[in-house]
């Protein structure tokens, strides 16, 4: 018996919401946009027989939502700019027409509904821009930072069809920069228009020096003071029309290598220094996070290019390269045996990986660029993929296996290692049939370590890439591949929401959340969408027991968790798993991913700065590529809300 959640005809309130972003044109139902989607993409076949072929193959997996793309590809299939590819890096050097052509470049992103990744790299980097007040032929440079102004300013508010889009990004920086400290303090900040500030404070000393009633002029130094506060430029409105902090549509990371920790265990003050408000800051504002990128280089066949990822952290990419998501629904695959034990239908989850990696890879094919140089790299060097997962939280539940157990590891070998195994054969066959990658003769040798990887000896003996880099054979041949990278690990939020499960391989948020859904950007619609974990169902809680889950989000403190500890232990949420064990599980995933995964790790409003820096450095320590942190309550504003409780604060 199937035990996932089915796709009846009648969606919930919740798809339906989500669904409301994807619709084009007269479309109403799931039905309808994946039959323009597979339709669109398997257009990529060269013959009309085989267009049919897996236009059909293509349905078999969409359908049901075994496997459910990501939301460029679901949106601009056939329609609008034709954009299917949600994220780029992009990069400038050190020269004002590299700089404008960076700007000019995110706001034709930004109109293909891409997000973008900008790294400034250190001296002698890709992507190196002077620093700020450093001398050039004309005078002082403003530096990187005025440079990513320009980038979020000019990006803040795009047209795409008939929807509003605000730029997204990931600003991230390398430690050795000389502007690392105005880099990391950004989301700190206001921008304040000095003038009229100036202004005000002109007013307020006139003010005190008047000859009028004390009332009065209390009441009037007041009002000054409350426009003080205030006194943000105007340009850094939000789509809203609220003021917001520099930056106010990008996430930030700093770049730290293997050099920046080997100093900090040597004691080094300014390593210190800059460690101690690297960890401030993401106390304060949840920013910056880290990107490892000596831990990503060491597994990536890409390593001599890669430069930053995109502003969800899932894929590091190359300058005009791209990711392209797609992600399994892992409860598709699962159904309980006549003991009443879970199971899983290896079989045709192996079949929906193949179907799945052909159909991104089509993508790739038929998807329009915002630039010749994203087309040309996209489509005829890098040919990168992004296949994921999301609904794992959900097995979780369904099998009685805790987030924090050595169980838990051990299910992520055993499904990440099938996923991983499939994925790379298939982008194998599609070589063979294809051609490989364009910048295969390049990576052919890169030895990553990555167990799904297959290699040859001139004997015809296979190795994986974990053997392959202990052994001394000289002989060793990669088998070529289509794509240079093939997995990765995204947050899917929304397409989550779509096809009802958790996100990606994140513990729940909340057994019961508020999400805020954006009806209409344009006009700046938003509902607040209640969303009940469908699996509480099966544990026929009292009334008393429901009522404090739908406060409190958690099973925390109900009868049910007292008389069934065990039970309970599967269904915990985020906040109450120790920060160590979504290290663990982040690393362990990362075992079978050869880009990067976007993973978050959220932490109660009572969390110290001193447990960011443990929670860093064990992420680095681990082999991480990258670590996020968000404490509860960082943001005044949060899109999502755990149980009634927080609702209604």
């Amino acid at each position: 018996m199937v035990i996932a959640q089915s796709l009846s005809a009648e969606l919930s309130e919740s798809q339906k919401a989500v669904l409301q972003k994807y619709v084009v044109n007269e479309e109403k139902s799931w039905e309808d946009v994946v039959q323009r989607v597979a339709r669109y993409v398997a257009s990529a076949e060269e013959t009309p027989e085989l267009q049919q072929q897996w236009e059909q193959k293509f349905l078999s997996i969409l359908r049901p939502m075994k496997f459910v793309p990501g939301g460029s590809i679901l949106a601009n299939c056939d329609h609008g700019t034709r954009g299917l590819l949600n994220c780029f890096v992009l990069s400038a050097e050190d020269n004002i027409y590299d700089i404008t052509k960076l700007v000019s470049d995110a706001v034709l992103t930004t109109k293909f509904r891409g997000g973008v990744g900008i790294n400034i790299g250190a001296v002698g980097q890709k992507g190196f821009i002077r620093a700020k007040g450093a001398p050039f032929q004309d005078g002082k440079a403003l530096g990187p930072c005025s440079v990513l102004d320009m980038v979020s300013e000019n990006s803040k508010k795009i047209t795409t069809g008939n929807k509003a889009r605000r730029g997204a990004f990931l600003f991230s920086m390398n430690w050795r920069h000389p502007d690392i400290w105005e880099f990391i303090q950004a989301k700190t900040q206001s921008t304040i228009d000095a003038n009229f500030t100036r202004s005000i404070i002109e007013q307020m000393a006139a003010l005190i020096n008047a000859d009028r009633p004390q009332e009065e002029k209390q009441q009037k130094l007041k009002a000054l003071n409350q426009e003080l506060t205030t006194a943000w430029v105007e340009t850094h409105l939000n789509p809203e029309g609220k003021r917001d902090r520099r930056w106010h549509n990008a996430n930030i990371s700093v770049q730290l290598d293997d050099e920046f920790f080997a100093r900090l265990d040597q004691g080094d003050e300014d390593a210190n220094r800059l460690w101690n408000r690297i960890a401030e800051n993401a106390h304060q504002t949840a920013d910056p996070g880290l990107l490892l990128i000596d831990n990503a280089k060491r597994r990536s066949p890409i390593r001599e290019f890669v430069t930053c990822t995109n502003p969800c952290g899932e894929i590091f990419l190359p300058p005009n390269s791209a990711c392209n998501l797609g992600s399994l629904v892992l409860t598709k695959f699962i159904f309980r045996n006549d003991q009443g034990e879970v199971e899983v239908n290896w079989d045709d989850l192996a079949e929906t990986v193949a179907i799945a990696i052909r159909f991104l890879d089509n993508v790739l094919n038929v998807s329009e660029f915002a630039t010749p140089d994203q087309k040309h790299n996209v489509r005829h060097v890098f040919r990168q993929l992004g296949l994921g997962i999301m609904g794992w939280a959900d097995y979780l539940k369904l099998a009685r296996i805790p987030y924090d157990s050595s169980a838990h590891l051990d299910e992520i070998d055993r499904w990440g290692q099938w996923i991983a195994h499939h994925a790379y054969r298939t982008s194998e066959s599609l070589a063979a049939e294809k051609g490989a990658c364009g910048v295969w003769e390049q990576i052919k040798e890169v030895r990553t370590g990555n167990p799904f990887e297959l290699w040859v000896d001139s004997e015809g003996n296979q190795y994986n890439g974990a053997e392959v880099l202990v052994s001394e054979r000289q002989d060793l041949t990669q088998v070529p591949r289509r794509n240079s990278t093939v997995l990765s690990i995204a947050p899917t939020g929304s397409i989550a929401q779509l096809a009802a499960c958790s996100w990606a391989f994140e513990p729940d948020f909340g057994l019961t959340v508020w999400k805020q859904v954006f009806v209409d950007a344009s006009q700046s619609q938003q509902n607040w969408v209640q969303i009940l974990n469908p699996y509480l169902d099966d544990l026929a809680l009292s009334e008393a027991d429901a009522d404090l889950v739908k406060r409190t989000g958690s099973l925390k403190g109900t009868d049910f968790a007292k008389a069934h500890p065990e039970i309970a232990a599967s269904f915990k949420i985020a906040r109450e798993i120790p920060p160590g064990w979504h290290i663990l599980v982040q690393s362990k995933w990362q075992d079978w991913i050869d880009s990067s995964i976007s993973k978050t790790i959220n932490l109660p409003a009572h969390a110290t700065v001193a447990e960011i820096k443990q929670i860093y450095r064990l992420a680095q320590k681990a082999g991480l590529k990258g670590v996020t942190i968000y404490r509860s309550g960082t943001l005044e504003s949060e899109p999502i809300k755990v149980g009634d409780d927080e609702r209604a604060d």
